[in-house]
């Protein structure tokens, strides 16, 4: 009896660590930014839908009468009873179903994530619920863990699971399951509720989420529907948001998970609503949309299996809407609707295939790129991506001239497929024209390359043009000081503001700027802001080879320049030394002790030839070796709060000086 309990013992100490293990794992998932857990999203472009269920077996069709609209919806369309509907788990056996084909297929045809249906309205789960036994696994001969066998297959080939969960439930009495024969009437008729519908969200909806959310690994994307109904609150989706986000903190919630939705237009309407992108239904936008974004859209009429629908979008049409969604900013997610044996509908792997063809060929012109900076062009898009537009040409010119937008600056064009195969571009008539060859290349969508002269914010203008506007002038008694510089300034704002603050001193540092890009932001940074004084705290940088090689009297002549700028407009300077540093972590070649010695030499001397002061903060920082003191610095270039404790006095001092 002992030794038995012993063993006991043994074994619960055993589950008690497991579980501890568990749960430190999950404590120790880093939260994402916002932006860093949308970022494999944004850049994935498309993906596919699945609407896969019972729904299968009839196929849209009951007693020879064909439902309307979606297969999926033939339990409310066609007056199924529960009791009726439920013969359909009972026949579903989808013998012929493949994980790894599925993934498979998607994969070839560019698609980067996965989205099916864990459970539809009808109320059917494709995995194996503890909550329920009306599921894959207790109600269908078939036995097999599809959202299992799906998450496995997508992990093993790269591709991003995610899984779509209805809301509503036609067989659930504490939902919609009480509202035959017409289980939807709630959605034009919102004084329809069930009052136990708290129940079943509390009971039934979320822990079979959290099922999903806990057995299956780490999940893309959880997108919901059936939004529309009254029972279901908005406070009801912003507390479902929160608590999906508590169990999975990085994944990515549709905003169908809210009330805010306008309709199939998918958008939400003014107000504050929870979830993290818009879901426009069979529909494109018009025009970009500055939020995240993503259009689903069946490939006939149906998102589940029909056969008697034949209205099938060509493979060219699919295209060309993955490439006018990109070209507006968003996703496409394409739906298939296997049929009852686990197959994908010929048509559909038809039109995966010819989609797989083009992306193959033209992946770098969709998968991480933006959307059009231009207005669109008659004869296609534009996206964009690192510094090169990318045009895709539906309607190939017969002349052989592409007209592109003036505004666009093209250093070289290209073919994408045919790099080196250069396009001449000319203005032609005072049109901005690309030569191409007589025959498109790809009849669906032909992609030319442009690189562009690059536009880049070199000194980074814009980095306080909003803090400069909003700064009021100063009063004539006022000793106003900028600080213009680089890191060092910048950071040492944010590790004291009160100090800048009570001192009515104004930070203009930016993280690795260089003498030439100071000297630029020099006039809307610092003489726009009628200072009495500016410290000036620049070099190192320019040392470390950041934009470029730089000699020291080059350097030199840079801060000089922008001391005279000051003096010109009754601005006293104060001329800072260079920081002491033994070595760059971003720049290892470079040696720069020597070169702050000499710089340091050279500004101060030039600071008493000109009568300005000269701000020694090198000789109380240095070591021995010429580097920074270990206990003042973060690294061995920037200061530490001690180190910013260092400066302080000394700073304050020469503002005094320069002052009197």
């Amino acid at each position: 009896m002992k030794m038995l309990n012993r063993l006991i013992l043994m074994v619960l100490v055993a589950v008690l660590n497991i579980n501890t293990s568990l749960s430190q794992n999950i404590t120790e998932v880093k939260k994402l930014s916002d932006d860093e857990r949308m970022a494999w999203w944004r850049d994935s472009k498309f993906g596919m839908f699945i609407h896969w269920g019972v729904y299968a077996i009839p196929g849209g069709e009951r007693d020879g009468k064909i439902c309307g609209g979606g297969a999926e919806w033939i339990m409310d369309k066609l007056d199924y009873t529960i009791e009726e509907y439920e013969k359909f788990p009972a026949m579903f056996n989808p013998v012929k179903f493949n994980a790894d084909e599925w993934v498979s297929m998607a994969k070839d045809a560019g698609i980067k994530y996965i989205v099916i249906t864990s459970k539809h309205h009808d109320g059917f789960g494709l995995w194996d619920s503890k909550v329920s036994d009306y599921d894959i696994m207790d109600s269908s001969p078939f036995k097999r863990d599809i959202i299992k066998e799906l998450s496995e297959a997508c992990k093993r080939q790269g591709i991003i699971f995610c899984f779509y969960h209805s809301i509503v439930d036609w067989h659930h009495p504490q939902a919609q399951g009480n509202l035959f024969p017409n289980y939807n009437a709630g959605q034009k008729d919102q004084t329809i509720v069930n009052p136990d519908f708290p129940k079943y969200y509390e009971n039934y909806l979320k822990p079979q989420v959290k099922e999903l959310l806990t057995n299956y690994g780490d999940i893309g994307v959880v997108w919901f529907d059936g939004d529309w109904i009254a029972d279901y609150t908005t406070e009801m989706g912003k507390e479902f948001y929160n608590f999906i986000r508590e169990i999975q903190p990085n994944t990515i919630i549709n905003n169908r998970v809210d009330k805010g939705r306008n309709g199939m237009e998918g958008m939400n309407t003014e107000g504050n609503f929870a979830g993290d992108f818009g879901t426009p239904e069979q529909e494109i936008p018009a025009t970009g949309i500055d939020s995240d974004w993503e259009s689903c859209m069946t490939m006939n009429g149906s998102w589940g299996y029909k056969p008697s629908d034949k209205n099938w979008k060509s493979s060219e049409k699919l295209i060309q809407n993955l490439i006018d969604i990109v070209s507006k900013g968003g996703n496409f997610l394409l739906n298939i609707g296997p049929d009852g044996l686990g197959q994908f509908p010929p048509e559909s792997v038809e039109r995966l295939k010819a989609i797989g063809v083009w992306t193959r060929e033209n992946a770098e012109s969709i998968y991480g790129a933006s959307a059009s900076p231009y207005e669109r062009p008659e004869w296609g898009r534009y996206t964009a991506k690192d510094g090169f537009l990318y045009a895709h040409v539906f309607n190939w010119p017969k002349d052989g001239k592409l007209v592109i937008n003036r505004a666009i600056k093209p250093r070289q064009a290209t073919l994408l497929t045919s790099p080196y195969q250069k396009l001449k571009t000319n203005l032609v008539d005072g049109n901005l024209t690309i030569h191409v060859p007589e025959k498109a290349p790809n009849d669906i969508a032909t992609v030319i390359k442009i690189q562009l002269i690059p536009n880049e914010d070199w000194a980074n203008l814009k980095r306080y043009k909003k803090l400069n506007k909003e700064l009021k002038a100063p009063s004539k008694k006022e000793n106003r000081v900028v600080f213009m510089g680089n890191s060092i300034t910048q950071k040492w704002v944010e590790f004291n503001p009160d100090f800048f603050k009570e001192n009515n001193y104004i930070g203009r540092g930016i993280g690795g700027q260089t003498t030439p890009q100071m000297l630029l932001r020099f006039r809307q940074d610092v003489i726009n802001l009628s200072p009495k004084a500016v410290v000036i705290h620049a070099g190192t940088n320019d040392i470390a080879g950041n934009r470029g090689p730089m000699t020291i009297e080059q350097i030199a002549n840079n801060i000089f320049t922008m001391a005279e700028l000051a003096k010109a407009h009754n601005i006293e300077v104060i001329l800072a030394s260079v920081l002491p540093a033994s070595s760059y972590s971003w720049s290892p070649s470079i040696e720069p002790t020597e070169k702050i010695l000499k710089l340091n030499s050279l500004i101060k001397a030039y600071a008493k030839k000109n009568n300005m002061v000269y701000l020694d903060y090198y000789s109380a920082m240095v070591n021995e070796n010429g580097g920074l003191k270990k206990e003042l610095g973060r690294d061995t270039v920037h200061p530490n709060i001690k180190g910013y404790e260092v400066m302080e006095p000394l700073v304050k001092e020469a503002i005094k000086k320069a002052l009197k």
